[in-house]
């Protein structure tokens, strides 16, 4: 659960600095007008999304050396996102869009199964209703919790 609405996701660790992480959710719709960017969150009509992310972790073998916490795949990144909003029909303020974004975060373990992200960086919306494009910066606020 986090800023941008409730997902579902999975991280699979690829290697040691390198995290996938992919994601099923609903939250926050978005659209392109002009060269501006807009984001819209509706608690009663979420919109649908998928979410793909490919994490760095740059400061692993940093932490590990410090004996710093490294579960729940704890660490500074930078990553490389998309998230395709599938919009509503007959909604001017929800289209179908595609985010991409290039960020830098860090992640937490706060515990047990329980995980912190934030991340800031920026994104170029694509919105496939209207045709425009948008550069925008992006954050991201979201705490976790691990089921397997």
């Amino acid at each position: 659960m986090g800023f941008h609405g409730l997902s579902f996701g999975y991280e699979l660790p690829i290697s040691n600095k390198f995290v996938w992480e992919n994601a099923i959710g609903a939250g926050m719709g978005m659209n392109a007008r002009g060269n501006s960017a807009n984001y819209t969150l509706d608690v009663v009509r979420p919109v649908p999304f998928l979410k793909s992310k490919l994490k760095f972790v740059y400061n692993i073998n940093k932490r590990i050396k410090k004996e710093k916490i490294t579960v729940n795949n704890s660490g500074n990144y930078v990553a490389l996102q998309t998230k395709y909003s599938f919009g509503k029909s007959g909604s001017f303020t929800y289209n179908p869009a595609l985010l991409t974004e290039v960020h830098w975060g860090l992640q937490r373990s706060l515990g047990g199964n329980f995980i912190f992200n934030t991340h800031i960086g920026l994104g170029f919306v694509s919105d496939f209703d209207t045709s425009s494009t948008a550069f925008s910066p992006t954050f991201g606020l979201a705490f976790g919790y691990r089921l397997f």
